[in-house]
């Protein structure tokens, strides 16, 4: 029930509520208190909370008092022509949207700002009251799963993962049930035996009470359409001139990629469109050597180069090609990356090739539903020239051979090993492990060359103290259920790899300087001049 009283509620009693640390009684009293909101009408259908920042942050102007937003507008910008009014929305509504969004609230007047994580308490956690009295506290998180539609058509399916409590003066808060529900009134999952979560932890909207399907159709709401403000009335993602995909061979049969076609088709087309929007940034670094120089030692680092990709649409974003570089004396007729610092125009090949690893990780990370895909730095090392630790020279990733990179299984007896296959050399397959484990001496596959040269403690520590390396060809697999089954939407997996880009740029180095230019010149003496001044003073 949505609580508009006469009175309104003032911002000490919120401070005060949430001073006292408890966050019940702050849902309790405040989740259904009327906000009153700035925004924005482009049209008829579009209506959105006008956006203000705060500390970097994107906000909303929300307050119970519908005056203290009317005397906040004179100090607001509103843009030329904007169709500006104020609408009230009860502030669950408002937290779960700003949650969302990555917003925060701004309470004008009161000197109140409520972060992401107060917006994930009011927006995303409800108090349902159950028989004796007694009250259960759900929370949740919205995910999207790939699904089939009952015309066997691919559909992101939403879907919530929810934290059940039972809520207990004496004891407190006491965790009931964990599951993943989605609506299946609506679509049909892929294969549900196959997926990734276990059967008792899947439910459907079908088997949930009363309260709770209302609990999850509010939280299955679409959130607010700011993107629709920029774009015109035809979205033009959906205009077939901006699909510029085209599939590639691959080593699997063509029946199993139906599913990574298409989450390969939007990172082409949303995240690496084409090479002219794209460039390789070449800086300068003292990294290790792949191969060591006779008689030198392994622990000291030379004059080397680090190679990123920088979007020109999103100056934000770059994709760091990782590893620790590659060294000078590495580069022979093979390497195709150029030595020379500055930016450098993508080759088309590079581009594919990008697109296609980009993908299976996805793919990969994308086979457990109800969690957020994670990547870590330097994640695309192996789209660089590099040495296997089990092997004596470089390893060229070919840029001709589209059928890698590719997801695999190694078998380590009982544990099927995610790998992603770079390609072949005359030992093998050059691969890289998915995931952080440790696989002891006894469980590796038969015939891995220098195997002995791998392990530490007699195992092999992937993803940490282990690199890629070479196995043979007959200790690859490719299990049918690996490509098919449910697994996060190719949205959820997009928006979670951009987030990715993003953070990726703040561990980029600045450019190189030209040491010859007049300003590093200038520079210079000016150091100098300094460092005179300072010898002076000193004496």
């Amino acid at each position: 029930m949505i609580k508009e009283d006469l009175s309104v509620p003032t911002a000490a009693e919120f401070t005060e509520t949430l001073n006292s640390g408890d966050h019940l009684k702050l849902i309790r009293d405040w989740a259904d208190v009327v906000f009153h909101t700035v925004f924005v009408r482009k049209h008829p259908g579009l209506e959105l909370p006008a956006l203000h920042s705060v500390e970097g942050h994107q906000s909303f102007m929300a307050s119970p008092d519908a005056n203290a937003i009317l005397r906040a507008l004179d100090d607001f910008a509103i843009p030329d022509g904007a169709d500006v009014f104020i609408k009230s929305e009860p502030l669950r509504e408002l937290a779960r949207n700003a949650y969302m969004l990555g917003a925060w609230l701004t309470w004008p007047g009161a000197g109140i700002v409520m972060n992401r994580s107060l917006m994930e308490l009011l927006g995303m956690n409800a108090l349902i009251p159950v028989r004796g009295g007694q009250e259960r506290l759900y929370q949740a998180q919205v995910y999207s799963v790939q699904g089939e539609s009952r015309e066997g058509r691919s559909a992101d399916v939403r879907s919530q993962a929810w934290k059940v409590s039972g809520v207990s003066v004496e004891t407190g808060l006491t965790l009931t049930d964990e599951f993943l529900v989605y609506d299946d009134g609506k679509f049909l999952l892929f294969d549900v035996d196959g997926g990734a979560v276990p059967a008792p932890r899947l439910r459907m909207r079908s088997q949930l009470d009363s309260d709770e399907k209302v609990l999850f159709d509010t939280w299955d709401r679409p959130v607010y359409d700011f993107e629709a403000l920029t774009r015109g009335e035809e979205d033009a993602v959906d205009d077939p001139a901006h699909d510029t995909y085209v599939p590639y061979p691959s080593l699997l049969d063509e029946a199993l990629l139906k599913s990574f076609r298409e989450l390969e088709r939007a990172v082409n087309n949303e995240i690496m469109p084409d090479s002219s929007r794209l460039q390789l940034e070449v800086s300068k670094d003292e990294v290790f050597a792949e191969v060591e120089a006779p008689g030198a030692d392994c622990l000291d680092r030379v004059e080397g180069r680090k190679f990123w990709i920088v979007f020109e649409d999103h100056p934000d974003w770059c994709l760091w090609l990782g590893g620790g570089g590659l060294a000078l004396t590495d580069f022979s007729d093979e390497v195709w990356l150029p030595g020379s610092t500055g930016r450098h125009e993508v080759p088309e090949p590079l581009r594919l090739k990008v697109v296609r690893a980009i993908t299976w990780t996805l793919f990969w990370k994308g086979r457990e539903p109800g969690t957020r895909v994670s990547l870590f730095p330097g994640q695309f090392g192996g789209l660089r020239p590099f040495r296997p630790d089990n092997l004596d020279r470089i390893f060229h990733p070919s840029l001709e051979d589209t059928r890698f990179p590719v997801l695999a299984s190694m078998p380590c007896s009982t544990k099927q090993v995610p790998v992603l296959v770079h390609g072949e050399v005359p030992e093998g397959y050059v691969i890289e492990v998915l995931e952080q484990l440790k696989v002891p001496a006894s469980d590796l596959p038969r015939g891995i060359p220098r195997r002995d040269s791998l392990l530490l403690n007699g195992a092999v520590h992937f993803c940490s103290m282990c690199g890629p390396i070479v196995i043979p060809k007959a200790a690859v697999e490719f299990p049918d259920e690996w490509y098919t089954g449910i697994r996060t939407s190719n949205t959820q997996l997009i928006s979670d790899f951009k987030t990715y880009l993003g953070g990726s740029s703040q561990g980029k180095p600045a450019p190189d300087k030209d040491p010859d230019s007049p300003g590093a010149v200038i520079g210079i003496c000016l150091g100098v001049i300094a460092l005179v001044l300072m010898f002076v003073l000193v004496l």
